[in-house]
């Protein structure tokens, strides 16, 4: 009997377990959305005020402490004639797994805008891509509102219903 109880209870903290962490997943492209604005506001802060370079704004994002992990450790912080900054830019974010395409796109954009174009061109740039971000961010958080709270019942209620039959 207190097998089949522990089993019971075991398994409903299992379907409570996969419930949050389903949600926790949509959590993560919200705070992706948060994260690339505050990586746009430092960047248009950088090329704003002091007309930085692509080195100095990795610089800036590296010293930086981000929700996600964003890494900007393996980018150059200066030049060199044997690298590409935006080959390595881009090869940093594709190797990274958990970003989904819209989110790897909008990483590449910056990426590929950042020390092409006069400060002016970088800006209309940064707030381009600071709209798709907006609009990726509403999705998200309207899709966290309405299946985060789904998953988390779903796999509580789940976790309960074969945790009952067991007993």
């Amino acid at each position: 009997m207190w097998i089949k109880l522990s089993a019971g209870f075991l398994f409903i903290l299992g379907g409570m377990f996969c419930g949050f962490s389903m949600a926790d997943r949509l959590k993560k492209g919200v705070d992706f959305c948060r994260s690339a604005e505050r990586i746009l506001n430092i960047c248009e802060s950088e090329i704003r005020s002091k007309n930085s370079d692509v080195y100095s704004i990795i610089r800036r994002l590296k010293s930086e402490k981000l929700k996600i992990d964003i890494s900007f450790e393996s980018l150059p912080e200066c030049y060199s004639y044997e690298t590409d900054f935006r080959e390595q830019w881009s090869e940093s974010f594709r190797k990274l797994s958990y970003f989904d395409n819209e989110e790897l796109d909008i990483m590449l954009s910056l990426g590929s805008i950042l020390g092409t174009t006069d400060t002016e061109g970088q800006l209309r740039g940064i707030d381009d891509i600071r709209t798709r971000v907006g609009q990726l961010y509403k999705n998200r958080q309207g899709e966290y509102d309405r299946k985060g709270r789904l998953y988390r019942s779903i796999g509580l209620l789940s976790g309960a219903a074969i945790g009952i039959m067991i007993i």
